[in-house]
């Protein structure tokens, strides 16, 4: 729980001390660069990219999140089961009038929403204080500089954003649950170092093609093109997912 508080806070603070460190020529250039913003007159298309930009931001802000929450995901999920039948605790949760099916999903559940729902919870709770950070430091600029960017905040996309980005939770969730399935099978059966049993034979494999492909000379491969199709993410997919503008530009793979 306190994993994605720490996270929380790096996110506020360091900008925050950051910005109490900078040197008066670059606060007056930032100064500059802010009236020059104030005194556009903001027209349709800059505002609908003020939007864009402002989810952009937003979800930059969730990416942290969401990459940290997959490592604990990973971990919860090759440690389940084998922690289970390593402590012999097993045996109890059996005894329960509870199917063995109905145990696996609720640790499937737990691990494959619950701890993203946490992640993004508190990432939410970040924004929030970032945006009351913001609109403090906008009424600093109105007041002491008669600098106004309040027509810039009456553009920014937040609560269209954060829904965007929620709803993404349960196609990610279906997107992953192949890997989660495979980690927990490892997690199932391995007599010991589970994440080792879940990634080697991927590892194997891979090998073993591409040892394959150089000896024989062949011209194409058959797992590698799977694997990164099924987890490459491009601004174009994004832009179908959220209805925003993109090309085909490979953005890494943020889990």
């Amino acid at each position: 729980m306190w994993l994605p508080i720490i996270v929380g806070g790096l996110i506020v603070f360091l900008p925050m001390l950051q910005f109490w460190a900078l040197e008066d020529y670059q606060w007056q250039r930032i100064l500059i660069e802010l009236r020059e913003i104030a005194s556009i007159n903001i027209t349709e298309y800059e505002a609908e990219q003020i939007r864009e930009s402002s989810f952009a931001g937003i979800a930059g802000l969730f990416m942290p999140f969401i990459a940290i929450s997959f490592l604990v995901q990973l971990y919860y999920f090759t440690s389940c089961l084998f922690d289970e039948r390593r402590d012999l605790s097993v045996y109890f949760w059996r005894s329960l009038p509870v199917s063995d099916a109905s145990s696996i999903a609720i640790k499937l559940l737990t691990g494959g929403i619950v701890i993203p729902v946490i992640f993004m919870l508190v990432a939410t709770i970040t924004l929030f204080v970032a945006i009351i950070i913001g609109l403090l430091f906008s009424v600093f600029l109105a007041n002491g500089y008669s600098i106004s960017l309040w027509e810039v905040w009456g553009n920014i996309s937040v609560v269209p954003s954060l829904l965007k980005i929620w709803i993404s939770l349960l196609p990610y969730f279906l997107w992953m649950l192949p890997v989660y399935a495979w980690f927990m099978l490892a997690s199932m059966y391995a007599k010991k170092a589970p994440f080792l049993w879940a990634v080697m034979p991927v590892a194997l494999l891979v090998v073993i093609e591409l040892s394959t492909v150089a000896f024989f000379n062949l011209n194409s491969y058959m797992l590698l093109p799977i694997l990164g199709h099924y987890f490459e993410v491009t601004s174009i997919l994004i832009s179908q997912h959220y209805n925003t503008s993109g090309d085909s530009t490979l953005l890494p793979f943020y889990v």
